[in-house]
């Protein structure tokens, strides 16, 4: 259905209820006092339903703010049951109607002798029991309306990221852990036997232990932070076995890790695009990579060297870097900040989460 199709029938379903509503409580027509409280009673229950369902609710119920949000419905109950009823009724019998002769003044109301009534007779007088259900009903119906929304809205976004979840792993398989990758990782480890280099049994172990990452752990929401550290220095391992001496790698971590958890793979399709785009055999080149955690805020910051072939292949607009960053929109909505920046030397990736312990 067309947004806009979709709107109009809010509109008219919106319209439709109102006019039902207040055809229900609107009660008998009287002069004077009760069509005018009738209609402030109107607009007081048109705005306290929209506040309610567009701001009382999202702002302070669905954020736990349970104690600002029963204060809030408390304080719109006691206005719109005694304080507008007890304004009208003090305006019209201590206003221009205490001139008049008693058969002409607001009905059901005392007159001006009558100071002393029991909170029974108080409470009629004032409407208490119709206007508490007209309250209730609006309440019930203005919230109900929200949370059954934000949680289908929830369920839409889990179920997207899920599926969002399985693109990327299968992205992931397709585009990282392709026979190039596998290739050069091999050929790397073959010339260390080969030579006799120690680092072979290690390498092996790395590509073993990276590799069960990938087909085990992917599929999960979550992951420890340390593991997907763990991961992505044995991915810069096995990417760094066929780079020269003119490349230079820095991975500095600081802050506890331990009591964080983390999307899976959302550091490795930065580092994997500068590898692919940002070391050479020939030039000096580099790759700096940094994880800090401070107050909850993970900083990721991969900065790497960028030759002129790369800027020819719209370095910046890769496959890798659109997922992730629709990955992140889906698992940290309103959590995250990326920045991608690109100069003449180098290419710069910045990027903070909002974290929360375990």
């Amino acid at each position: 259905m067309p947004p806009s199709i979709k709107k109009i029938l809010i509109i008219i379903a919106h319209l439709l209820g109102w006019t039902i509503f207040f055809h229900i409580i609107r009660g008998p027509k009287n002069p004077n006092f009760f069509n005018w409280l009738l209609m402030v009673s109107y607009i007081f229950l048109l705005t306290y339903f929209y506040f309610n369902n567009n701001l009382f609710v999202p702002r302070f119920l669905s954020r736990k703010r349970i104690v600002l949000f029963i204060g809030i419905t408390i304080g719109a109950y006691i206005l719109f049951c005694f304080l507008l009823p007890w304004l009208f009724r003090h305006y019209f019998l201590m206003g221009p109607h205490h001139h008049m002769p008693p058969q002409r003044r607001p009905p059901d109301f005392p007159q001006m002798e009558e100071r002393k009534l029991d909170m029974f007779e108080l409470t009629r007088r004032f409407g208490f029991y119709s206007r508490s259900s007209q309250f209730l009903i609006v309440f019930i119906i203005s919230t109900g309306l929200k949370a059954v929304a934000q949680w289908y809205a929830e369920k839409q976004r889990l179920q997207e990221l899920e599926n969002s979840m399985v693109q990327a792993e299968l992205s992931f398989l397709k585009s990282q852990i392709h026979p190039h990758f596998l290739f050069n990782s091999l050929n790397s480890i073959y010339y260390l036997a080969l030579s006799k280099d120690d680092k072979a049994p290690e390498a092996i172990l790395s590509l073993s232990d990276f590799l069960r990452f990938v087909t085990t752990e992917s599929d999960q929401s979550r992951i420890p932070l340390q593991k997907e550290i763990r991961m992505l220095e044995e991915y810069i391992h096995l990417q760094s076995l066929r780079a020269s001496e003119k490349f230079e790698l820095k991975l500095h971590i600081h802050g506890n890790m331990s009591d964080y958890t983390i999307m899976p793979l959302t550091f490795i399709p930065f580092v994997e695009n500068a590898f692919k785009y940002g070391i050479s055999a020939h030039i000096d080149c580099f790759i700096h990579i940094c994880i800090k955690i401070d107050n909850n805020m993970l900083a990721f910051t991969c900065d790497n060297s960028i030759f002129a072939i790369a800027k020819d292949r719209n370095y910046s607009a890769g496959i890798g870097l659109a997922n992730i960053s629709k990955r992140l929109e889906l698992a940290y909505p309103k959590q995250y900040s990326l920045a991608i920046t690109t100069d003449r030397l180098a290419f710069h990736i910045k990027l903070n989460i909002q974290l929360t312990p375990q």
